[in-house]
């Protein structure tokens, strides 16, 4: 079971890598780097190109993640299979995602990076992400959870509108709006409201950062006053505090490394926030669910 969870955060970990690495290529314009899909240019290894090697280096650590996920759910099922079968059936989930994302990969080169492929293709990047997390979370030791269930509504409510919030965000990319509106925190000379054009599709966003990232707020201010929710609650508190700003500096600015900031915090404060969630339900192995039960029922 240790073995199994330091496998299950390090495949989490080259996964948020590679995403990250994916908002470098975005933002350094090498996503046609390599043109055509396995090889790059006709060959198994890049040529002597920085576009080339970075869209490369993009592939090769998605290989490792492949390799590691396919680990992952061998090693799950060899080990919860029976005792905590829902670990088992996340890791495998995970990987019917990472299929279904290298036949989208592809479709993405073929078409040239067609915004709306460009969408789907971080959408479900982060959904893998979510797989791998929640399998990496639900193999810990066993815990009651969170009692109050309200914290737990809010927890899934906060949860699945960080994920539409980080929709917005990859629609502003696909449609190029980022290139277009160059103020904040409103597009019309930073005050004014515009929706004139693609400006459309950065009010949107922002306006989801408001309402969608105040209830994010709220709930982890009340994840951090419980002590099983306390560090994951605090430091996506923390990185969302950080993410804001790096948004308004990259908005404000034509700043590569702004932009590549944005897209890897925004992937830390989605995993942050399921994360955080997830602590707020109960982990238990089914033998002790049994004996729970019968403990129960014997009172009764």
């Amino acid at each position: 079971m240790v073995l199994f969870r330091r496998l299950a955060v390090l495949t989490a970990v080259f996964a948020y890598l590679q995403i990250a690495l994916g908002g470098v290529v975005r933002v350094s314009g090498s996503g046609l780097g390599c043109p055509d899909w396995p090889l790059c240019n006709g060959r198994p290894y890049p040529p002597a190109n920085l576009h080339a090697i970075i869209e490369y280096s993009h592939r090769a650590v998605g290989s490792v993640t492949g390799v590691l996920i396919i680990a992952t759910v061998i090693l799950a099922w060899v080990v919860w299979r029976s005792r905590r079968p829902l670990v088992a059936w996340l890791a495998t989930a995970s990987l019917i995602g990472v299929v279904g994302e290298g036949l989208l990969g592809a479709g993405v080169v073929a078409n040239e990076l067609a915004s709306w492929l460009v969408l789907i293709h971080l959408g479900l990047a982060m959904i893998i992400l979510g797989f791998l997390v929640a399998t990496a979370v639900m193999a810990m030791p066993p815990s009651n959870g969170v009692a109050d269930p309200s914290l737990r509504r809010l927890a899934a409510i906060a949860t699945g509108a960080t994920y539409v919030l980080l929709l917005t965000g990859s629609t502003v990319v696909a449609s190029g709006a980022d290139a277009a509106c160059k103020s904040w925190p409103l597009c019309g000379a930073g005050f004014t409201p515009d929706f004139t054009g693609t400006n459309a599709f950065t009010m949107l966003h922002r306006g989801s950062v408001l309402v969608i990232g105040a209830l994010l707020v709220w709930f982890l201010v009340r994840g951090s006053r419980h002590p099983g929710l306390a560090p994951a609650s605090i430091a996506t508190l923390v990185i969302f505090a950080l993410q804001v700003a790096v948004g308004a500096a990259a908005a404000v600015s034509d700043g590569a490394l702004f932009n590549g900031l944005h897209v890897a915090l925004a992937t830390l404060v989605w995993a942050g926030t399921l994360t955080t969630a997830l602590l707020t339900m109960p982990r238990a192995d089914r033998d002790a669910q049994t004996s729970r039960l019968a403990v129960e029922r014997g009172s009764a």
